[in-house]
């Protein structure tokens, strides 16, 4: 779906009339729309939403397979991010099926499968790798014109994911993998890797802060990452080294320190995660903590302000997780095609619906209208 220019112009005019979200929320869906990447086999990928009921409300048919969604915060806008290494970036209006917009990397870089809007919708930031280098880039594109307004480097190697802590303030979880898109998944540089969060101002890209692990664990990457209202960053790892080896998955993180808290959870529980963090999440008070684990089958729960272990949901191949308006609850998809509504304080979990012809991918998004 390459757009022309005289299409690219036209779509951009267009951009600028979309209906606010508020104004085209379909009534299925309750005032609550979720969004995720899904594929039906390892040809036919797809970006669609459902609604507090589970069912698919809409789809819309990809390139190739993507990773994560990314929302407008006020306009009928939704975009897929290619899955890593990620040469796409294809934005919709969901209600009407246009094509507003097609986003591509710089020139020998690729996309990490994330993006962000800034809180006033009018830039769109991504996560990119300069693949010659290896170095790690933010850029600052205008929405929805596309053009890079600001490049600044991450602070860092594989900046995977990042969310915004101020309008002003970016964290991104620089991974530490280098890696080529030739052979995406072969680490170039595991014996060096040197994974940390960077708290970037996104007014010139100056470095606000960092933190990172010790030497000994430098081969923990940091990969995805979420923060509440209260300005608690948390983190969520995938450990390169083996299998067997006893180190912590999941940390928090904050603006004002340089060192990471390690949060603590039964040797049982570590040990099923297989070394693997999927999403992270905090739910709408910021007081509890969700980490998903596909390879582990289950989601983790932490209170926040007592860092205690609150327990597990086990789901088989659960990676999508997203807070709803509800405090103390998530919404979490797996690649079995299951819809699953949780409120871990209260231990009950329940199935909104399963798709049987539907993988739902990695990362789950969620807009809430009053309406």
């Amino acid at each position: 779906m390459q757009l022309s220019r005289r299409a690219f112009l036209a779509s951009s005019l267009a951009a600028l009339s979309i209906p606010t979200w508020a104004s085209s929320m379909p009534i299925e869906a309750q005032g609550e729309l979720f969004f995720s990447a899904f594929s039906k086999s390892k040809t036919e990928h797809f970006i669609g939403a459902f609604g507090s009921h589970g069912k698919l409300l809409w789809s819309m048919p990809l390139p190739d397979r993507a990773h994560a969604p990314v929302v407008h915060p006020t306009h009928s806008v939704v975009g897929a991010v290619a899955r890593r290494p990620g040469f796409y970036m294809d934005f919709f209006n969901p209600f009407t099926g246009q094509a507003i917009q097609r986003i591509e990397p710089l020139a020998e870089h690729h996309f990490y499968g994330h993006a962000v809007f800034s809180q006033d919708g009018t830039r769109l930031i991504t996560q990119e790798n300069h693949f010659p280098t290896g170095a790690g880039k933010v850029v600052v594109r205008a929405w929805p014109e596309g053009q890079v307004l600001n490049e600044y480097s991450s602070g860092g190697i594989g900046p995977h994911e990042s969310v915004l802590l101020t309008p002003d303030t970016l964290v991104i979880a620089n991974g530490g993998l280098r890696t080529h898109p030739d052979n995406d998944r072969e680490i170039m540089n595991l014996d060096s890797m040197s994974p940390n969060v960077t708290f970037l101002s996104l007014s010139d890209g100056s470095v606000i802060n960092q933190a990172q692990h010790e030497p000994s664990l430098h081969q923990l990457s940091i990969r995805h990452l979420d923060v509440n209202a209260q300005g608690v960053v948390a983190l969520g790892f995938q450990y390169q080294g083996e299998l067997w080896d006893k180190v912590p998955l999941v940390a928090l993180a904050s603006v004002d320190s340089d060192a990471l808290e390690y949060l603590d959870m039964p040797e049982h529980v570590r040990a099923r995660f297989k070394q693997y963090c999927g999403s992270v999440c905090f739910d709408k008070s910021g007081k509890t903590l969700a980490i998903s684990t596909p390879r582990g089958g289950f989601v983790a729960y932490w209170d926040v302000p007592t860092r205690a272990f609150l327990g597990v949901d086990n789901c088989r191949d659960v990676c999508g997780l997203v807070a709803t308006n509800k405090k103390d609850q998530f919404v979490l998809t797996s690649g079995t095609g299951k819809q699953l509504i949780s409120t871990p304080r209260t231990q009950n979990i329940s199935q909104l619906n399963q798709l049987a012809d539907i993988h739902w991918d990695n990362h789950l998004r969620r807009i809430d209208i009053n309406i």
